[in-house]
């Protein structure tokens, strides 16, 4: 996973408008970018508001001209924006030196079936919303779990539509129980759970637990689910995790990272 900070504007441009490249020096930071790769998009100037896209494809070229005069800039920026202006702008920001230097590259983010990956504090995301509904039915003790991730901070991955959250990823890294894993440097699915299903959302969540764990230096991704929940264990089982252990009423499941 890659981390951009991104200017206000322009971070709502790929979240809410019809920016879907983002450009850049192809410098060394860039070269090591690849398909399928995830960036982190973080909103300045504080960079608490995150976006998660997928590198849908990399186009380069000799400097900011000739990638306008390939690319419609409404895909760049905004159809509101000149396109004078635009490039003016970069080439303020980008001498032609470097760009003559390093050449530029056009990232095309994947447009997720029109969701879109936020990552911030499990704070602003209230108890009472429905995406907790699951837990508190299972867990008597959910409340003081909510609790204790507010109080440290913790950051968790959602979707939501007309301002309701329609799915949340939390992660923790290095959590074990001695009584439930015995392997040291591992990445825990503390929540994973999708209200709008077939749109590859929660794929989209695996693939972000594997990059964490990659980032992180961690070899093994595991969650624990009910044994009744046979629709997540179909879900996780389909994408390589395996049986680990029984816990009684959950079993544990284990992804090797390579």
């Amino acid at each position: 996973m890659h981390i951009m900070k991104l200017q206000e504007k322009y971070f709502n441009y790929i979240k809410y408008g019809t920016k879907e490249y983002e450009i850049r020096l192809n410098d060394e930071k860039r070269k090591k970018i690849k398909k399928g790769d995830l960036i982190e998009f973080q909103k300045e100037p504080l960079k608490e508001e995150k976006i998660i896209y997928e590198v849908e494809d990399l186009l380069y070229f000799n400097n900011f001209g000739e990638l306008i005069n390939n690319i419609d800039i409404k895909f760049l920026a905004s159809s509101e924006e000149s396109t004078k202006d635009f490039l003016n702008s970069l080439n303020d920001f980008y001498t032609i030196d470097d760009q003559n230097k390093y050449g530029v590259v056009a990232i095309k983010l994947k447009k997720n079936n029109n969701f879109v990956i936020e990552k911030n504090y499990i704070s602003m995301i209230s108890y009472n919303d429905n995406i907790f509904t699951n837990i508190k039915n299972n867990y008597s003790n959910s409340k003081e779990w909510y609790l204790k991730l507010i109080n440290k901070n913790e950051e968790c991955y959602f979707t939501r539509k007309d301002n309701n959250i329609t799915s949340l990823l939390i992660l923790k890294i290095n959590e074990t129980d001695s009584q439930q894993i015995d392997k040291k440097n591992v990445l825990k699915i503390r929540t994973l759970n999708v209200f709008e299903t077939n749109r590859g959302i929660g794929n989209f969540y695996l693939k972000i637990a594997d990059d964490v764990a990659i980032m992180n230096g961690i070899n093994t991704i595991y969650c624990t689910c009910k044994n009744s929940n046979k629709d997540f264990i179909k879900f996780i089982t389909n994408n390589n995790y395996k049986f680990y252990k029984d816990l009684g009423d959950e079993h544990i499941y284990v992804k090797e990272i390579r």
